[in-house]
């Protein structure tokens, strides 16, 4: 739980309004492709995550702000129209997310981390969309429809 690796926790950031992408069974050569036309788009990206790779396909997720939703669109569009017939690439949008980022010099080093924030999502009932770490921090991306939820979680533990 988050009481027990609290004092490891020095900085807690919360970004709202948070777009996900995910393109389902893509070939792994279009991660290139599509950052660089989102780039290219000046759209920035925070969170990416991506399924192993042991050649073939893959499913590749990231976040971006729900400003460049517009942007984002046209560029998936455009990348939908390019590929090849025998692509089946899907592409899911999902805008109006948050997420939320733990920051610590210790993280890297402290056991159980991942596990007590996790479970303090859980036992709040707020299910986490995306996850994302670093040595220095722990992201996770949820739905707005539970920030009321996480806004409490995170003010009973004195992180905001």
């Amino acid at each position: 739980m988050l009481k027990n690796i609290a004092h490891i926790i020095e900085n807690v950031k919360i970004s709202p309004d948070i777009t996900l992408v995910t393109l389902y069974n893509t070939d792994v050569s279009n991660r290139e492709k599509i950052f660089r036309k989102l780039a290219d788009n000046n759209v920035n990206l925070d969170i990416i995550s991506q399924s192993p790779c042991f050649g073939g396909n893959i499913t590749l997720s990231f976040s971006l702000p729900d400003k460049d939703l517009a942007k984002t669109l046209e560029v998936a569009a455009a990348f939908k129209t390019e590929q090849a017939e025998h692509e089946k690439t899907e592409i899911n949008i999902s805008s109006n997310n948050l997420t939320i980022s733990f920051f610590g010099e210790h993280i890297i080093n402290t056991l159980g981390i991942a596990a007590g924030i996790f479970e303090e999502f859980s036992r709040n009932g707020i299910n986490i969309v995306l996850i994302s770490t670093s040595d220095i921090s722990v992201s996770c991306l949820i739905a707005k429809s539970d920030e009321v939820r996480a806004m409490k979680m995170l003010q009973d533990h004195n992180f905001i």
